[in-house]
């Protein structure tokens, strides 16, 4: 019995219709929603209809503009007077009841200060350089030394001749104070810092004066006192006018009571602390370098494009490898896909500590996530030691689908490894490089919670804020909701153009294969 063709129909609109509901009501509707948040200039926080309004302003612009005698009742049936300040106050709404409410205000053309109409102007602002200057790729000035942290006790002799001798060339007061300061070591090609301006050693003589126990007054100060007294002066010294430091010294000797020989240990410690702080602030000023900073336009295409090449690269390396038939292949392949089924905040706290405890004190070198030249580097490293495992998978299940004839046939034939490579695996792996190209791609351009776990908004100074991040802080930190929207349409259009492309040279390389 053969089914009748309008059966046939309603069973398929039965089964299709619910699907192109869902996609529409959470697809569609929200694209469209973002479109006109992208066209505004909202916080995210101010509604379309206003919370409170003072009278005048309300019946002025809201009430006197309502031509519909129902449409002003409902408004009414929401909003009410409150004498005490003089303004209409709204209940809260939703649903249906809100919908009306903001057709209603719509008809009056009122629009809150924070969520006006402005057209394309945030699109403007991104393609004419007026979103903000982290966006971009520029030249940025880095501190490689903060005024409240100790003194470095070395600097190697390259960096201190190009960077800081090199800053302190525009001041020859700093000059003179940096190389009385740090005297060159010619056994360890290092400027080292002199004794006398070792923090270390000015603290040792007071904690010494308390606890030889020798003089009542001096010993009758408490551990607690005496830190919060070092760090009070340090911190006077290179911050307050010169001076503050000993006159804060002054006070705290007759706050204490302390004898004269113990008052001379504290002013002695003073003084000290005076020079070193005269060090510091000449090396804060010196030692400042101009660094190029990629932006969050350049750190996103310098992140996908090489998290690509190393994702794809490695992932197809450990295929190859595996489709050898070594033994134990289950067990190499569960572990190099461990990394992907890890929670990536559990793998940004384990590259954390690395970088912040292990490789530091493996390497002595103190910088790693926090240094702008290698954490780009160091970001590209962990996203492709994560995703690898994955791609791996995708590219093995594609050698292992090449006919085993056709690799025999090969071989009978003579052709080379490298050739065999180059003509019959590849060209039959195009279907794993297309949907592994593309996934990958559209994930570096979508990257953040890696990156946000690892860095969080220090990424600016580092410049490896990647474009996802940069509309997260836009829309909940600066409260720029509207830019961040059109930020993120642009992103969107990036990602199917790319990818689009993308798709359709490798589509047309498969079928010529």
């Amino acid at each position: 019995m053969v089914e009748k063709k309008y059966k046939r129909t309603l069973y398929f609109l039965l089964f299709i219709l619910p699907c192109l509901v869902l996609y529409a009501l959470f697809c569609i509707v929200p694209f469209v929603r973002g479109i006109g948040i992208s066209l505004r200039q909202w916080d995210g926080l101010t509604p379309r209809t206003p919370l409170s309004l003072n009278r005048a302003e309300f019946e002025s612009q809201i009430l006197d503009t309502l031509t519909a005698e129902r449409d002003r009742d409902y408004v009414l049936s929401i909003y009410r007077y409150d004498a005490a300040d003089d303004s209409y106050k709204r209940f809260s709404v939703g649903g249906t009841a809100r919908i009306k409410l903001e057709r209603i205000i719509k008809k009056t053309k009122y629009e809150p200060e924070f969520n006006k109409f402005v057209g394309l102007d945030n699109y403007k602002k991104i393609f004419t350089g007026r979103a903000h200057a982290d966006f971009y790729p520029h030249v940025s000035q880095i501190a490689q030394y903060e005024r409240t942290s100790q003194l470095k006790r070395s600097i190697g002799a390259a960096q201190f001749k190009n960077e800081v001798l090199k800053g302190a060339a525009q001041n020859e007061a700093w000059r003179a104070v940096l190389t009385a300061a740090y005297l060159y070591n010619e056994q360890s090609d290092t400027y080292v810092l002199a004794d006398r301006y070792s923090e270390r050693h000015a603290d040792d003589a007071l904690w010494n004066l308390i606890e030889s126990g020798e003089n009542a007054h001096a010993a009758a100060l408490t551990a607690t006192i005496l830190d919060e007294y070092m760090r009070a002066v340090k911190e006077r010294s290179v911050t307050a006018p010169s001076g503050a430091a000993a006159a804060y010294t002054e006070e705290f000797v007759a706050a204490q009571g302390l004898d004269a020989a113990s008052a001379t240990v504290f002013y002695r410690y003073a003084e000290t602390i005076d020079e070193i702080a005269t060090v510091k602030n000449a090396l804060a000023d010196a030692w400042v370098v101009q660094s190029f900073n990629m932006g969050v336009i350049g750190f996103t295409l310098f992140f996908a494009v090489f998290s690509v090449i190393g994702i794809n690269v490695l992932a197809f390396a450990l295929a190859l490898a595996l489709d050898t038939g070594i033994r134990a292949q289950k067990a190499f392949r569960t572990v190099f896909f461990l990394p992907n089924v890890l929670s990536m905040i559990i793998v940004a706290l384990i590259w954390s500590m690395l970088f912040n405890q292990l490789h530091p004190a493996v390497t002595g070198i103190d910088r790693w996530i926090s240094d702008a030249h290698k954490t780009p580097w160091l970001l590209v490293l962990v996203a492709v030691w994560q995703g690898a495992g994955y791609y791996m998978i995708v590219y093995l299940a594609g050698l292992q689908n090449i006919p085993t004839q056709v690799i025999e046939a090969s071989k009978i034939d003579g052709v080379t490894a490298g050739q065999r490579f180059r003509h019959i695996t590849m060209p039959l792996m195009i279907p794993s490089l297309t949907i592994s190209f593309f996934l990958m791609i559209a994930n570096a351009l979508k990257s953040f919670d890696l990156i946000f776990a690892l860095l969080g908004p220090t990424g600016y100074a580092t410049g490896t804020v990647p474009f996802v991040m940069d509309i997260y802080f836009d829309a909940f930190s600066k409260k720029q909701a509207g830019l961040a929207t059109a930020k993120a349409m642009v992103l969107f259009l990036v990602i199917v153009l790319i990818t689009g492309v993308q798709l359709y040279v490798m589509k047309r390389k498969e079928v010529e294969t």
